[in-house]
């Protein structure tokens, strides 16, 4: 995958390189640019198991759900970069996160991250949810392949 021409992902080629499985997967079919960004839209099931607890009567999609949303969906642009596919990334800093809308059984969210650095394991990422117009999640973060960086994997597991 050295040309980093966009990628289709499905369920099964996802599973092929993250490790999250339901029901904390959240991503179902992605665009990926490796190195660069990813893009999916997915409609959240009426009957997802976190509706029914969150909240009972006025449910809405978690905030950290949502941003786990973007972490997997960001990590697939360093996952399918060339010797990537099976080292560990993990969410290593939150430099920010905005919810400015809901997210509701049924709805069907875009999802789009943007990697803009990645060096020695450290990549630096920006993403957003949004329901059609409306802005529900938007957030600037940082996502750390242990495997490239000596001594964090011992310590993180």
């Amino acid at each position: 995958m050295t040309d980093n021409a966009p990628i289709r992902l499905d369920r099964e080629g996802i599973y092929q390189v993250l490790k999250n499985r339901d029901p904390l997967l959240f991503v179902d079919d992605v665009l990926v640019e490796p190195g660069k960004g990813s893009w999916m839209e997915r409609t959240i099931p009426a009957d997802a198991w976190f509706f029914a607890c969150h909240f009972p009567g006025d449910p809405m999609m978690p905030g950290v759900l949502q941003l786990e949303t973007l972490f997997q969906t960001s990590a697939l642009a360093i996952k399918l970069l060339d010797g990537y596919k099976d080292k560990t990334t993990n969410i290593a800093q939150i430099t920010g996160a905005r919810f400015s809308g809901h997210i509701r059984p049924g709805d069907t969210i875009s999802v789009s991250t943007q990697i803009h650095r990645f060096r020695h394991g450290v990549a630096a990422i920006s993403g957003e949810i949004h329901v059609g117009e409306t802005l529900c999640c938007a957030a600037d973060f940082v996502l750390a392949v242990l495997d490239d960086m000596p001594g964090m994997k011992r310590g993180m597991e």
